[in-house]
């Protein structure tokens, strides 16, 4: 017969086991790592980390366009733009706190996706896909042109940001606390009856309009949402470098968020996030070596798309899945 310690031990094992099935168990312990992180690593690693979650919430926003509602943008840097220059200016020129500031960039950014997601929801497929990358150049364009608001090239420095805001540390802990806020929102979204219909839009667009469900209705609203988000990733951004200029609305930058999404994998939740944080570090590895980052770029993206369909998260998923089926 098992004593009682063996009894216990095995309880814990079991709850432990139960435990590590849990998304929001692992959310938990890497939170508590991210946290503790600046405490055991340099500045630059923590400017790096702050880099990572504000790239996160722009993959995770552009996600619930690519992911769940199946519409592929080549645009999102055009809305992450205006979020960013529509906190700069406000602060700069109509000296706006910063507090406000950073509210408005997302909602003038939902603004704009109203605007342009009117007109693109309307095509589908590759031609939904160029309008996307069309309005995103248009807004680097009146970036780059309008130097009476934006300052045009020479951008947007000296943005003035909160005394308590102003080290490295207690930046990265509100980009962080911003970020947990973003991906539990977008998490509620995804989880709930509007984000269970958009995955029937992503499966069949067809089927679902028979159903009763307004398709392009659905598609404008997933299009204001990831604006919203891209919108508040570029705000983090802004206050973030405490400048702003016309490269982030260029289509580079949208390659970059477009990657981070299908590096970590865009049919999983948490996908773009790991995304992020891989295409980060492994640039930051890459330059301390060789300035060919584009060519090792160019490399992990065909190794991606021949060998790791549904990204890294999608890979570690089905490896765990196998192994709990081989345990049953």
């Amino acid at each position: 017969m098992s004593s009682k310690p063996q009894i216990k031990a095995k309880r814990a094992n079991g709850l432990l086991h139960a435990l590590m099935r849990q998304r929001w168990f692992w959310l938990v312990i890497a939170l508590a790592l991210m946290s503790a992180m600046p405490a055991f690593v340099g500045m630059s690693w923590v400017s790096l980390f702050c880099e990572i979650l504000i790239l996160a919430v722009a993959a995770s926003a552009l996600n619930l366009l690519i992911g769940y509602t199946g519409m592929i943008s080549f645009g999102p840097a055009g809305l992450y733009a205006v979020g960013a220059y529509t906190t700069a200016v406000l602060i700069v020129i109509a000296d706006m706190p910063f507090g406000l500031a950073m509210i408005a960039g997302p909602l003038v950014a939902a603004v704009v996706s109203l605007i342009i997601g009117w007109f693109c929801v309307r095509r589908t497929a590759v031609y939904f896909a160029l309008l996307t990358l069309a309005f995103s150049q248009l807004i680097h364009t009146i970036i780059f042109k309008w130097y009476g608001l934006t300052g045009g090239d020479d951008g947007m420095v000296d943005i003035v940001v909160p005394g308590f805001l102003s080290s490295m540390d207690s930046y990265y802990y509100f980009a962080l606390v911003c970020t947990a806020l973003c991906l539990l929102a977008m998490y509620i979204i995804v989880n709930s009856a509007f984000g269970k219909a958009l995955l029937v839009i992503r499966e069949n667009p067809g089927r679902a309009e028979f159903i009763g469900i307004n398709v392009r209705r659905y598609q404008l609203m997933a299009f204001i949402m990831q604006g919203f988000f891209l919108g508040f990733a570029g705000s983090l951004q802004c206050g973030f470098l405490c400048n702003v200029f016309p490269p982030i609305a260029n289509w580079t930058k949208s390659i970059e968020i477009i990657i981070s999404c299908l590096l970590g994998g865009m049919y999983h939740f948490l996908g773009p996030f790991v995304g992020a944080a891989v295409y980060m570090l492994l640039e930051k590895v890459v330059m301390g070596f060789t300035e060919s980052w584009s060519l090792v770029l160019g490399l992990v993206v065909i190794f991606l798309v021949l060998f790791f369909r549904g990204g890294i998260a999608g890979f570690v998923s089905d490896k765990m899945q196998a192994a709990r089926r081989e345990a049953i």
